[in-house]
């Protein structure tokens, strides 16, 4: 097997120019570095990385690698090349949470989990199946590329690529940029994925919203209810943690407005609860509100009294099931 030993990041630039602004190479390079970690502890992996001197031809910058082996070392810089020119198909193009989403959209929730849950399983699959080849010492490209897509899922591959590509975005002096792994003497061992500027855009994430996490049968302990008209925010706690949250359940909220429902110590109520959450510029995720759409149910004291909304909802649920269980 030939050996790579580092990876080459490769800036072309306009005018055959041989300097790139300070910056904005610093500010590129911190990201692509983050993209390189987060790949070796998806892998497993534990290398490290040397800067060295760059070369001319636009500006050629080159990152001398050590790893336990060739096989360690020429996996991760395979995967590294193509995870940083591979085009999102997931969150580039994320849509907006509808939050007046009726009865049958919330059950679309059910199979959206199911898919969530397949999608791990195949990423953990991939990824086994490139450890095994790694041990084994000669890792297929069909695999490395099936996990360098499983490991593209990952949001913080994903913002910090779109960070780095904002950046050249902003920096017109740059016409390309050119990824590949060389030997010590510069050959190509991995080919070079070019991305011309055109495409820097394709990269680059236009929404960090996060779709609505829908959870039936959240249970949140009342706290402070609001008894007045207005678009206050209830206090409450939920999975052991304070939380403010809206309440768009009109009847429930009318029927509190109208004292037709009272509030004691240990209140607390079964619902529909609508999680809006987003990732931040590292890929961590955020919640940035909760939403209590349908109240089922309202339990004092160990009595539970359920709503008329609740049981409206549980038999459109049924009535769902039931038909999917007839196909």
């Amino acid at each position: 097997m030939i050996q790579a030993d580092r990876f080459q990041i490769h800036y072309y630039l306009a005018n055959d120019s041989h300097a790139i602004d300070a910056f904005v190479r610093n500010k590129c390079e911190a990201e692509l570095l983050a993209i390189f970690q987060e790949v070796c502890v998806t892998l497993g992996t534990s290398i490290r990385i040397e800067s060295v001197p760059h070369e001319q031809g636009g500006l050629r910058e080159y990152w001398k690698v050590y790893g336990e082996n060739s096989v360690q070392i020429n996996t991760t810089l395979a995967i590294l090349t193509v995870l940083i020119s591979l085009v999102s198909t997931t969150l580039s193009r994320i849509p907006v949470a509808d939050p007046e989403r009726d009865e049958r959209e919330k059950t679309i929730q059910e199979l959206t989990i199911e898919e969530k849950r397949l999608a791990i399983e195949e990423k953990r699959i991939n990824l086994e199946r490139l450890r095994k080849e790694m041990k084994d010492g000669q890792p297929k490209q069909e695999t490395i590329e099936r996990a360098a897509k499983s490991a593209e899922l990952n949001l913080k591959i994903q913002s910090r690529r779109s960070n780095f590509y904002r950046q050249l975005i902003n920096y017109e002096k740059v016409t390309a940029v050119g990824f590949s792994a060389v030997d010590e003497s510069n050959n190509d061992v991995i080919r070079e994925h070019l991305v011309p500027r055109s495409d820097f855009r394709m990269y680059v994430l236009v929404d960090n919203s996060l779709p609505t996490e829908t959870v039936d049968g959240a249970t949140i302990e009342i706290v402070a209810p609001v008894l007045k008209e207005g678009n206050y925010k209830w206090k409450g706690i939920y999975k052991e943690e304070s939380i403010r949250f809206s309440m768009t359940d009109a009847d429930f909220k009318n029927a509190v407005l109208l004292e037709q429902v009272a509030f004691q110590h240990g209140s607390c109520i079964n619902c529909v609860l609508q999680i809006h959450r987003k990732f931040n510029e590292i890929g961590e995720i955020e919640i940035t509100g909760y939403l209590v759409v349908t109240v089922l149910d309202k339990t004092d004291g160990g009595q539970t009294h359920e709503t008329p909304q609740g049981k409206k909802h549980r038999t459109y649920k049924k009535f769902i099931q039931d038909q999917r269980g007839l196909f």
